[in-house]
């Protein structure tokens, strides 16, 4: 089985968290994951998600919760909520998913991390605020609590898990 972590963002302030959650599960993977970092990938995105058992998403949103809230989707939740979302790439990861999955090309499984940010201008690049930081702390261990139950089911069933 491959899962395939995607850290989404911009470099610039806060909307730098899903690179930085990324970054840091890229020094040590989850069994069976593959990490990628993805600045502002758009529609790139379809392409990262195609070949592959699983995916998760990490990015930043801004929704209207409190900062630093996680909220956690599944592929058939973002159909759902996609207007929700406000996304500052010039194909949002929600239209990617919802047009990936039209196209055949999305996987199986997949899910989204998305940190909730404050409207703030960006600081220097890789600047995160320190609401952040408790926030980062969640989204790692959601994402490596989720790749280890895919881990685990695909190993009991001997093949991927189907939605």
């Amino acid at each position: 089985m491959l899962i395939r972590i995607i850290g989404i963002g911009s470099p610039f302030g806060d909307d730098a968290c899903g690179l930085e959650v990324a970054r840091i599960l890229a020094e040590a993977p989850p069994p069976n994951c593959e990490v990628i970092v993805a600045d502002r990938p758009g529609v790139s995105l379809l392409e990262l998600m195609r070949g592959i058992d699983a995916a998760i998403l990490i990015d930043a949103v801004r929704s209207g919760a409190r900062a630093g809230t996680l909220h956690e989707l599944s592929f058939d939740d973002v159909a759902r909520c996609a207007a929700r979302f406000v996304s500052s790439h010039d194909m949002g990861v929600a239209e990617a998913v919802a047009l990936a999955r039209k196209l055949g090309c999305a996987p199986e499984r997949g899910k989204i991390f998305a940190i909730e940010i404050a409207p703030a201008p960006a600081r220097r690049a890789f600047t995160l605020s320190q609401t952040m930081r408790p926030a980062l702390k969640r989204a790692l261990d959601r994402v490596r609590s989720w790749a280890e139950e895919l881990s685990r089911e695909s190993a009991v069933s001997g093949h991927p898990p189907t939605a």
